[in-house]
């Protein structure tokens, strides 16, 4: 580890509160600000950084960061720029400055993912930097990451390659290697309206939704029945929102929902097994003796993933966190990350790994981590490239 003060608890700080300074909230995103301040960094760094953007969206783009030698294997480094929306009249300090309170820092992306990136920067440097290093390091920003990860396709779609993979989610400092997976839909059935003081007319789509909801609650019991050790509690089938109805007095002809089913490592990574399971399961529905028709509109999928615990990433990760006194269990991330792009598609081993928890920190009001995990988070990438490249 180095002597200096690259890896000092001020230095990772101030670099955290550039980042949570340049806000990026998703929608609508504006990562380019960010990216001209990171050039401007990198570029200024002790260490020669090849920077290459790739304009993903309108003044949104990737910016890729290599450096050292791929003869000995290449490291890549990667998490994105975006963050959920803040609302600053809920928040007791502006979001978008980093703020202290005792051992917390405070800011919108402190979990997920700023302090995270600023800390993969240090621990670069710190490594490249020493005039015993070996092995590329590839730093990826990447955009979009919390409205479906366009950014890391397009990181992969141009190609990216590495021997494995660190990505800097909010992981409590333990080590993640699974995720589930997620494939949304819209099931709408359609009735007739009517006065209710004659339903004789009408069809009632609400009581039609009902019979559906039945199919729902027996395809999630299914579901959570297949279990996986670190993911909790397993796959399941939830109804999350509901609507319908014109008017009290009227007989509803129309009515929809929204599902969220969450899938498992090992399940199929193919939409198009969804579509046809959840058609299944709604087949020979009927109202009134006559058949229920559903609409089913999947708008949203998402692979789930799992690396091979004993890969060399993995592994470096986890040595480099006890090291620094972390416990780096192996854990499962319920939710869902750009690493589905990196392991489905660009066959790279991929962990998780920083500072925050993704349940109480991640995406709340007042988000924050602790400072002594952002400085241990540095020294764990920088102590895991080393053992990387062992």
């Amino acid at each position: 580890m180095p002597t200096d003060d690259t890896l000092s608890e001020s230095t990772v700080v101030e670099l955290a509160s550039e980042l949570v300074g340049r806000p990026t909230p998703n929608p609508p995103g504006d990562e380019g600000l960010l990216v001209e301040y990171l050039i401007e960094r990198l570029e200024a760094s002790p260490v020669t950084f090849d920077l290459e953007t790739v304009e993903v969206k309108p003044n949104r783009p990737n910016l890729v960061a290599r450096a050292g030698d791929p003869a000995a294997g290449t490291l890549l480094l990667t998490g994105h720029m975006d963050t959920v929306p803040a609302n600053a009249e809920d928040w007791e300090t502006d979001p978008y400055e980093l703020s202290r309170t005792g051992d917390d820092l405070i800011g919108r992306g402190t979990a997920d993912m700023n302090c995270a990136l600023a800390a993969k920067i240090l621990a670069v440097e710190s490594y490249l930097d020493d005039d015993g290093s070996t092995g590329e390091i590839v730093l990826a920003f990447t955009i979009d990451e919390e409205r479906g990860g366009s950014g890391t396709q397009a990181l992969v779609d141009g190609g990216v390659d590495a021997d494995g993979a660190i990505l800097g989610e909010p992981t409590d400092m333990n080590v993640g290697i699974a995720h589930k997976g997620a494939a949304r839909y819209e099931l709408t059935v359609y009735g007739k309206n009517s006065h209710s003081g004659r339903p004789d007319k009408g069809i009632n789509a609400i009581v039609k939704l009902q019979r559906v909801l039945e199919r729902l609650e027996a395809l999630d019991e299914e579901m959570r029945e297949i279990r996986h050790e670190l993911l909790t509690p397993g796959s399941s089938v939830n109804v999350t929102e509901i609507s319908g109805g014109l008017a009290p007095n009227v007989i509803p002809g129309k009515a929809s929902v929204t599902v969220d089913w969450r899938f498992l490592p090992g399940m199929s990574t193919d939409a198009e097994w969804y579509d046809q399971r959840l058609e299944t399961a709604l087949e020979g529905l009927t109202y009134d003796g006559n058949p229920i028709d559903v609409e089913i509109n999947r708008w949203d999928f998402g692979r789930a993933v799992e690396s091979p615990p004993d890969s060399a990433v993995v592994t470096a990760v986890r040595e480099a966190a006890r090291a620094e006194g972390f416990p780096a269990d192996l854990i499962g991330f319920n939710a869902g990350t750009d690493a589905r792009y990196l392991v489905h598609d660009a066959n790279i081993p991929t962990v998780l790994f920083g500072p925050g928890h993704i349940e109480d920190d991640a995406h709340t009001v007042d988000e924050s981590i602790d400072v002594n995990d952002l400085v241990g988070t540095a020294r764990t990438y920088r102590r895991a490239i080393e053992l990387f490249f062992q």
